[in-house]
């Protein structure tokens, strides 16, 4: 697994990305001045960025391990879990298969689905991402490509950039994206293989559920119904946004986190 980390003040945070992208998206985030100062590691889920890519089929459950293993590495006595999309779920799976893990969750749109459970080989979205255009002749022609499309529309330009620069490789004259097509489908595909939604009552920490107000994939009925699932949450809404709130606008999901790890208090000596 490729992770980035950054030294600083515990508790520290664990940040995981939504299929697709990369440990970089997190850039705009933690660059923000409500995280100043603050320890962090962000890491490339399997199949993604620079870690490496198993053999299908996938298994969401194994993303969660993967989490434990990035936060054992650590050495933190606390940290705080950010995730996006499926990384929200990889996060709050992770704190079911080991209960204590964290302090607090900010789950950003996670992808914890109600039933029925199994595969879904033709869903959409898995559909989509096979089509997606894969390789590009420049980065600055990736940029163009993304800019202002599909889930970019709302980026600002320090997410694109950060995407453009954590998410694609050189091979030979050609740039390709890391997350190949046939990976990001099958991460769709076991979407709802889970059966996390009925184990989410099972997250003991203190959990914020937030999400775009402009969300098509989650919007505020699903997210209510979603937060009631757990023991200890409640929902924080962000103007404006999307699914993409991260890359939309960084600096309020910044200021949630930081509001989050205020509330903890600094780390016990």
């Amino acid at each position: 697994m490729a992770v980035l980390s950054h030294p600083g003040v515990e508790p520290g945070l664990v940040l995981a990305h939504a299929t697709g992208f990369c440990k970089e998206c997190w850039d705009p985030v933690t660059a923000r001045p409500a995280l100043e100062g603050r320890a962090w590691v962000a890491f490339d889920q399997r199949a993604h960025g620079d870690s490496d890519a198993p053999r299908l089929p996938f298994d969401w459950w194994d993303t969660a391990r993967d989490v434990l293993a990035v936060v054992d590495r650590t050495g933190w006595n606390r940290c705080v879990g950010v995730g996006h999309s499926s990384g929200g779920a990889a996060l709050a799976m992770a704190e079911i298969l080991r209960p204590g893990t964290f302090s607090a969750l900010v789950l950003v749109e996670p992808i914890v689905l109600p039933g029925p459970v199994g595969r879904r080989d033709d869903n959409p979205l898995a559909a989509g991402a096979e089509r997606r255009r894969s390789l590009f002749p420049s980065l600055e022609a990736a940029r163009a490509s993304f800019r202002g499309r599909g889930p970019f529309a709302l980026w600002s330009e320090a997410a694109l950039s950060a995407y453009v620069r954590g998410g694609l490789r050189r091979d030979g004259d050609v740039w390709t994206l890391k997350c190949a097509p046939e990976h990001e489908a099958e991460h769709y595909r076991v979407a709802w293989a889970t059966g996390a939604w009925g184990r989410l009552g099972e997250v003991r920490c203190p959990v914020v559920v937030t999400g775009g107000e402009l969300s098509a994939s989650h919007p505020r009925t699903f997210l209510e119904e979603l937060t009631s699932r757990f023991t200890r949450a409640r929902l924080h809404m962000i103007p404006g946004a999307t699914h993409f709130a991260p890359m939309e606008d960084p600096e309020a999901v910044a200021a949630l986190v930081g509001e989050v790890l205020a509330g903890l208090g600094p780390a016990p000596r």
